[in-house]
């Protein structure tokens, strides 16, 4: 070996360490990067589940125990006061589902929750397209439909109770016109359809805030793309501005047909139920079991809730395995 050599051998040993050790800081400085970002998101989980806490607090209290005492209290006797007399195991479930009428109060349930956000997602579509459009006191026409929003159910009610009423407003308007009166709240041919519509209008300025919204957020420049390629005004809104405001509407099914689910005021304010059975609903069965007229069994009307509940999220699974596949997100 020359030492010409040997100096080649040493020159290139050493350019190696040198590279190696330039190597280094790099990797050590990785090593911390990725050792500080495990750290900080460590931190950020612990504090995420610390900001949970005071959610899961509220919900603990004001609707798991409610549902656990509701449980434990479905499965009660009940005295003559309604207190609780000893457990009997389903003895009120069995009560419940042996009783004949409550199949046609499900049934009507279902009707109604069907009809009412079938009617809502209609009325409040042609009317948001409406309002979304450009014309002289479009304002004043979004703000009258949308105040609806501010009236509570109960006032809303004794609204249409003044209407519907057998001496109401209705049947004076159908007396001038020589017609008879009709029992908007006491045929049970009218009643149902008169709390559905009800219903149906107690939420509708809600349902028109959200469609709006949603139609507003549909890209211009999608919509003037149609109409060059020919679209009709039909065309575009029912192949364009629906399928883009899918999210809102499956929101507004979901959430309608829950509230429709557990509605209660004005069936209690406008028919009691009636006639007959005309208006019940199991949310009204419930408070006839408990509070009815010589009824104080919390028993059976825990175990209706029950059965409210378990219908309710059932019905919401439903929702969300065949409407969720037809959204467009």
């Amino acid at each position: 070996m020359t030492h010409t050599d040997h100096n080649q051998k040493e020159g290139a040993g050493t350019l190696s360490t040198n590279q190696q050790a330039s190597a280094d800081p790099p990797a050590r400085d990785n090593r911390a990067s990725k050792k500080n970002r495990s750290s900080a998101a460590t931190r950020n989980r612990a504090i995420g589940a610390l900001m949970l806490v005071p959610g899961l607090g509220l919900l603990t209290i004001f609707s798991f125990i409610p549902l656990v005492s509701v449980i434990i209290m479905s499965m009660q006797g009940t005295d003559l006061f309604g207190s609780p007399s000893g457990f009997i195991g389903l003895e009120n479930y069995v009560t419940v589902f042996t009783d004949p009428s409550f199949y046609s109060v499900l049934v009507r349930t279902v009707v109604y929750a069907v009809a009412v956000v079938f009617g809502r997602l209609v009325i409040g579509i042609l009317l948001a397209i409406f309002l979304t459009r450009q014309f002289g006191g479009n304002k004043i026409f979004r703000t009258l439909m949308t105040s609806t929003v501010s009236v509570s159910v109960a006032a809303a009610s004794l609204g249409f109770l003044a209407i519907f009423s057998p001496t109401g407003i209705m049947n004076e308007a159908l007396g001038k016109f020589g017609l008879k009166p009709i029992g908007w709240l006491t045929d049970p041919r009218w009643a149902f359809p008169t709390i559905t519509m009800v219903t149906i209008w107690t939420g509708l300025g809600f349902t028109l805030i959200l469609l709006c919204a949603a139609i507003e957020a549909v890209d211009p420049e999608i919509i003037e793309a149609a109409r060059l390629d020919g679209a009709n005004e039909a065309r575009i809104q029912w192949s364009m501005v629906l399928p883009l405001i899918s999210p809102t509407l499956f929101y507004i099914a979901v959430t309608a047909c829950i509230e429709t689910l557990q509605a209660f005021a004005q069936i209690n304010i406008m028919t009691k139920g009636g006639p007959g059975q005309a208006t019940t609903t199991i949310t009204y069965n419930i408070y006839t079991a408990a509070f009815g007229a010589g009824s104080a069994n919390f028993g059976i009307a825990s175990a209706l809730g029950i059965v409210l509940f378990v219908f309710v999220f059932i019905l919401t699974l439903i929702q969300f395995k065949f409407m969720d596949k037809k959204v467009s997100y």
